[in-house]
């Protein structure tokens, strides 16, 4: 698919080569382009989950997911790439929650006509004050705001044997950008992996320091 292919050509070779943070609006606008263009043609989902596809793999390496987790995906947006694809190589359940009432109900859309409604579930929530209690792993994607609040509300809520996965973009060299230094004070920051194929785009494991 033409589009997807520029899609990976401009994330993997183009904007790795710039400042993420001048670029990140650029970023945001391509994905909601995206969005709106596989929401509206349905026969594109798979190659929009493919985009996803490695990065949730190695996700799911990083995490050590598994089945038995409980998983909940904050910022699950009206295609929920993320929650589909753990879901169907983990088999874990998968809760993907959004702000937004439309994304909500357009995932719950695809959800439904990818029949995994047994596996996953799509609710319309505040990641501020939605109960963190069952779950042993939560997925913060890109682009969630205010994310520096959620961060520091899930440090005090989450289960003290859970993890956290967090996307977020990296210096040049792969590390934590200076926006992200504060994730010390609140996490331990276990290990970070480089998405090659996603530019600048770093998944972050944070463990609770009660896990330590």
């Amino acid at each position: 698919m033409f589009f997807f292919d520029c899609l990976y050509f401009v994330i993997s070779k183009v904007i790795v080569k710039f400042d993420n943070t001048k670029l990140k609006k650029l970023i945001d606008l391509i994905f909601i382009l995206a969005e709106k263009i596989v929401v509206k043609l349905n026969k594109l989902l798979p190659f929009y989950l493919d985009f996803y596809e490695d990065m949730v793999e190695n996700e799911i390496i990083l995490a050590d997911i598994s089945k038995n987790d409980k998983i909940l995906h904050i910022g699950c947006g009206p295609i929920p790439a993320t929650s589909i694809l753990v879901a169907k190589k983990t088999k874990a359940h998968v809760t993907g929650i959004d702000n937004k009432i439309i994304s909500v109900k357009q995932a719950s859309n695809i959800i439904s006509s990818q029949n995994l409604s047994d596996k996953i579930k799509i609710i319309h929530a505040d990641a501020l004050d939605f109960s963190l209690e069952n779950f042993d792993l939560i997925i913060i994607s890109q682009g969630v705001k205010p994310y520096d609040k959620i961060l520091k509300r899930i440090s005090s809520d989450m289960n003290k044997d859970g993890r956290v996965v967090l996307r977020t973009t990296s210096t040049q060299n792969g590390k934590l950008t200076e926006k992200d230094v504060f994730l010390n004070d609140l996490f331990n920051v276990d290990k970070i992996i480089r998405q090659e194929k996603n530019g600048l785009l770093i998944s972050v494991l944070l463990l609770p320091f009660s896990s330590i």
